[in-house]
């Protein structure tokens, strides 16, 4: 008897298939899935490597032997090497101003006036005494004549001849010449001259003011040869010998340092801060700086002659060491340790551990570490 397959078996054997198909196209998109994924995984592999082989540029110097000094910075004042203070010896009111801070002046030029009316008044007074004093003193010589010869006939005492004997002196003593010389001299000093032949660095008074005996009425200098005074610490000052150079660094003057040389070093510290005072010189031979300007000075203190010296840039700090990056043949950076010795804003010198002619690196040299591949761009010597 032949069976007749139901709606329901024919579903089934239909689904059955369909369920193999869908299996079938799992199975597919899992392994194209891996594959793609493997294949990505060994590309990133790739670019990591080739990331790591990119060439750093760098670049380098090569350690030098030669002299070097290790320099100090100091801040100081620039001065005139002979600036005056003219401070009134008088007080009066101002009554001529006659020059401008910044004018050229010569010694004995008046600068200034003070109302003298009242000076001019005790000279008249003191002239009037002296005449008095002189016609009093010329009475007295005579009296003081005739009393001599009266006491050498017997006519006249001991005591008499001693009484005129002692006017005569008391008025010839020249209290008087005195008292008009004083007048006189406060007279003059109504006018303030300039001692010097300099450049008025400032007027410190205007018409209608009184003088005052503590403060300076101008100030005068002479700024062809200028100075300035900077404080030295104890374990510096023994390495600063007088007439070493010195660069003196004023910037409102110029953007080029200035040279200048060591004066004079003083043998006692000052009794606060126990810095010792080193005074610099300098030539103003186009007269660009002016007194009062601010100075940056750099001194040598210790020095070395026929020393290896590397760029301080050169030399990476890490914890207790000190290392620098040289190139080795194959163009990768190799890490060496070093010691230094004495330094300055530029260069530092290698006791220990590089040789003259070899390469450092200056920049670059932070971002390597050992084995990095290197490209050197500057400083290479051609």
């Amino acid at each position: 008897m032949k069976t007749i397959p139901t709606n329901r078996s024919v579903g089934n054997r239909a689904g059955g298939k369909e369920l193999k198909k869908r299996k079938v196209y799992l199975s597919l998109l899992v392994i194209t899935l891996l594959s793609v994924s493997l294949l990505m995984a060994g590309c990133g592999s790739k670019a990591d490597d080739a990331v790591k082989e990119t060439e750093l540029s760098v670049s380098v110097a090569q350690t030098q032997k030669g002299g070097i000094a290790r320099s100090v910075h100091y801040s100081g004042t620039i001065r005139g090497a002979n600036e005056v203070y003219l401070i009134p010896k008088v007080v009066a009111r101002v009554t001529g101003i006659f020059v401008k801070p910044g004018d050229a002046v010569r010694q004995g030029q008046t600068l200034m006036t003070l109302d003298d009316r009242d000076y001019v008044a005790a000279v008249k007074i003191a002239e009037a005494a002296k005449r008095a004093n002189d016609a009093n003193l010329e009475l007295a010589r005579a009296d003081l004549e005739r009393t001599k010869t009266l006491h050498a006939s017997g006519a006249v005492s001991d005591q008499q001849l001693e009484q005129d004997q002692a006017h005569y002196d008391a008025l010839a003593a020249g209290s008087a010449d005195a008292a008009l010389e004083q007048a006189m001299t406060q007279l003059n000093n109504c006018t303030i001259t300039s001692p010097i032949n300099g450049v008025v660095g400032s007027i410190n008074l205007s018409l209608g003011d009184n003088s005052s005996q503590q403060s300076p009425a101008a100030v005068v200098s002479d700024s062809s040869k200028l100075e300035t005074e900077i404080m030295v610490s104890e374990s510096e000052v023994a390495y600063i010998k007088i007439g070493s150079d010195v660069e003196v660094n004023i910037r409102a003057a110029s953007d080029q340092p200035f040279k200048g040389k060591v004066d004079s070093v003083s043998s006692v510290p000052d009794t606060t801060k126990r810095n010792y005072a080193v005074k610099i010189t300098m030539d103003n031979p186009e007269n660009k700086i002016r007194s009062g300007m601010f100075a940056e000075i750099q001194v040598d203190t210790i020095s070395k002659k026929d020393v290896l010296y590397i760029p301080v840039s050169a030399v990476i700090p890490t914890g207790s060491q000190e290392i620098v990056y040289t190139v080795d043949k194959n163009s990768r950076a190799q890490q060496l340790e070093v010691t230094t010795g004495i330094r300055n804003d530029n260069y530092v010198e290698i006791v220990k551990g590089l040789q003259a002619g070899q390469e450092v690196i200056t920049k670059g040299n932070t971002l390597v570490n050992k084995g990095t591949l290197v490209r050197v761009v500057a400083g290479r010597a051609k």
